[in-house]
């Protein structure tokens, strides 16, 4: 009895494993194996083997600008900067959508990103890169890139690659990276050597498209929707979108701010990030309602006398600093506010009923009032005006005292006549 539980607990340590072995090499991801051959393919090698031959392949210049990549890559290998996404990263993703990945363009490149995906060549081999690398939260991520103006004598490269990556070579050329070329349609790895068939050439108006596996490291490439087969695999490093060409051109990227030609990643909804964040947008124009800083500007006019409860409702404000003119001429005109009236006078002051007719003190310094003994045009109007009323008033006056003066002369000399007469 014990023997056989003792071969029960033997079978299912055995299973056990065989299970765990299964797992770990036939894990399915997207329909391919976690481990992969294509070792002994001399395309998808990490390494070469550099020979006289080859380098005789190069022109001067090729060769001068591959010596150039081989000295910076050993400076700056793939991990020497930190290129895993961060976490006020992953919250820019989760809150733009796609709108937080953008082509970042190297101010020695002959290049010009606008619009965040819109690339822009002008002369030269150069390449641009992503801010961030692709993510690693689903199976498979997919973009792609359109031929929006492609002369036939301009190569480009769509691909990926690690970061850092020397921004005056093409992706493909140097380690860690893969693109397919347009000009012989084939795909290089790793190698600006050698390059191996693989699809069709690409001109202007194609739509070349790129997807990765992070959990095999597998790149595949599509081509006007239509999927070629996997170009390489084991692939694990944080890799970046990447474009290149050698000669002017403009190239439009679909991350997944809009469909892609290929059905597939619509439906599976492949892009780097969602089209919209969880960011709320701005409010609308006119929705103002509730704005606390409109709600304090608005008790701060009031207490300034912007907004008088007493006033009518339809009026213009008054400045609090704007004096008014007060004369009889101005009494009955409208007080209302406009500083773009040029019929209103700059200095505007009031003028005494009774009493000295001129304000006695001088004007501030800041004032434009003039300073001489010369009456202002208005002024001298307004005193024209009040002097004829004062003299008609004084000779009217002056004409009734002489009236009784005479009739009081008068009156006398009669008294006196009639006291000579009793004499």
């Amino acid at each position: 009895m014990d023997s056989s539980y003792t071969w029960i607990f033997i079978v299912g340590v055995v299973v056990f494993f065989l299970v765990i072995i299964v797992l770990l090499c036939f894990t399915k991801a997207g329909g391919d194996r976690l481990f992969l051959g294509g070792t002994d393919d001399p395309e998808c090698a990490s390494d070469f083997e550099e020979t006289p031959a080859l380098l005789a392949t190069l022109s001067e210049d090729a060769r001068f600008s591959y010596e150039q990549a081989k000295v910076f890559q050993q400076r700056y290998p793939p991990d020497s900067i930190p290129t895993d996404i961060t976490l006020s990263q992953f919250v820019s993703i989760q809150e733009k959508g796609v709108s937080a990945f953008e082509f970042e363009w190297d101010m020695e490149s002959n290049s010009f990103v606008s619009a965040r995906t819109e690339i822009q060549f002008f002369s030269g081999e150069c390449c641009v890169q992503t801010n961030l690398p692709l993510p690693r939260n689903q199976d498979v991520y997919y973009w792609e890139a359109k031929m929006f103006e492609k002369p036939t004598t301009t190569t480009v490269a769509v691909g990926v690659a690690t970061k850092p990556y020397p921004h005056f070579r093409l992706p493909g050329w140097n380690r860690h990276s893969i693109a397919f070329f347009s000009d012989t349609g084939y795909k290089h790895f790793n190698n600006p050597f050698q390059g191996k068939p693989y699809g069709a050439t690409f001109e202007e108006g194609d739509v070349v498209g790129v997807g990765y596996r992070h959990r095999s490291g597998t790149v595949f490439f599509t081509r006007n929707g239509r999927r070629l087969d996997d170009a390489c695999a084991g692939l694990r490093w944080n890799l970046f979108p990447t474009i290149g060409a050698n000669g002017p051109c403009q190239v439009h990227v679909n991350l997944g701010q809009m469909g892609f030609v290929f059905v597939e990643a619509n439906v599976k909804k492949w892009g780097l990030a969602p089209a919209h964040g969880t960011l709320a947008p701005p409010p609308a124009y006119g929705l103002e309602a509730g704005s606390l800083l409109l709600e304090r500007g608005t008790a701060a006019a009031s207490a300034a006398g912007l907004g008088g409860a007493g006033g009518d409702a339809d009026a213009v404000p008054t400045p609090p600093n704007a004096p008014i003119f007060s004369s009889s001429r101005t009494r009955n005109v409208n007080r209302d506010y406009d500083e773009d009236d040029d019929e209103q006078p700059l200095i505007q002051i009031d003028i005494p009923r009774n009493g000295n007719r001129y304000p006695a003190q001088s004007p501030p310094e800041y004032s434009t009032f003039p300073r001489s003994s010369a009456i202002p045009p208005a002024l001298a109007r307004y005193a024209s005006d009040t002097d004829t009323e004062d003299g008609i008033s004084a000779s009217s006056s002056s004409d009734s005292s002489n009236n009784s003066n005479s009739s009081s002369g008068i009156g006398a000399g009669q008294n006196m006549n009639r006291g000579s007469l009793l004499d």
